[in-house]
């Protein structure tokens, strides 16, 4: 049985036992799946995300359990996730979630959503998870243990020397001491790695920006065609800022703001062009800009 197979037979079963009507199929979320659990939440028409957790037995789906309650969009409203109206609050806020502590984007900017889980222990534990759902199978990108404290946010995405990562406040066990790292992704090594030469003390002087996630939910691609009005609609200024300056980055301009520049070199599509003139902006270009600047006015 394939993931989509087992995700339309999964689809039905619920809907057929619990008499829910739940949006098309696109809008299912496919969270876990090595050919014998999976893991699907549905996202009915109220607004509400439920989770089930699956399993395959005999080529066939054994109904397994309801995996978590039913939770609202935003997870502001039912206060689980311990850091509420801290800076990491409002950067994730924007962030698809499976549950209250696992949140979903594409961290690494490749395409595909990765998961950013939460957990609490004996100190903190964060992980970035990448997940290869065609060959079923999955690769840790980031892992940290041992963070401090619990009740302040330890974790941090923020913009350091050109480049954006994850501040991270950690305890080291050698030492006894409690130092800030740096964490960036490596195209290379497609995973987190620290950079060493980032000193705790210049990172506790450093903070993130609530707007650092922005971005999210701009499809560049559309900037290929003409805007129409619905494609800005729900943008805040600053993800405007964004997609304004994206028709720029299109053509390979590099930009004198810091945030920018490093947004844009996380993407493969960007080839900075140090030759690059206002020359090479097409008609469809200018009108986007016009329109977005509309909506910045607003």
């Amino acid at each position: 049985m394939t993931e989509k197979e087992a995700y339309r037979y999964l689809e039905n079963k619920i809907s057929e036992e619990t008499e829910m009507e739940f949006i098309e199929i696109r809008a299912l979320r496919t969270l876990l799946f090595n050919g014998e659990l999976f893991i699907v939440t549905f996202l009915d028409t109220e607004g509400y995300l439920t989770c089930y957790e699956a399993r395959i037995h005999n080529n066939s789906i054994v109904f397994y359990k309801f995996l978590t309650e039913t939770y609202q969009k935003k997870f502001n409203e039912y206060g689980v996730f311990p850091y509420i109206n801290t800076t990491l609050f409002y950067q994730i806020n924007s962030f698809r979630y499976f549950s209250s502590s696992m949140f979903v984007y594409d961290f690494n900017h490749d395409g595909d959503d990765e998961i950013l889980k939460f957990s609490a222990g004996n100190g903190v534990l964060y992980f970035i998870l990448s997940f290869d759902f065609m060959n079923n199978k999955y690769k840790w990108l980031l892992t940290i243990n041992n963070v401090f404290p619990y009740t302040q946010p330890a974790f941090e995405f923020i913009l350091f020397k050109g480049r954006q990562g994850i501040k991270v406040y950690e305890h080291d066990y050698s030492t006894d001491n409690n130092e800030w790292c740096f964490y960036y992704y490596d195209r290379i090594q497609q995973k987190y790695v620290q950079d060493e030469n980032a000193s705790s003390e210049e990172l506790e002087q450093i903070h993130g920006s609530p707007d650092f996630f922005a971005e999210a939910g701009i499809d560049y691609t559309k900037l290929e065609r003409p805007l129409v009005p619905s494609d800005l609609e729900g943008f805040s200024k600053a993800a405007l800022r964004i997609w304004r300056n994206a028709v720029y980055a299109r053509h390979g301009r590099t930009f004198r703001s810091e945030d920018l520049q490093a947004l844009f070199n996380e993407y493969a599509w960007y080839k900075p062009d140090n030759e690059y003139t206002d020359d090479k902006l097409t008609d469809i270009d200018r009108a986007n800009i016009k329109l977005i600047q509309e909506f910045e006015k607003k």
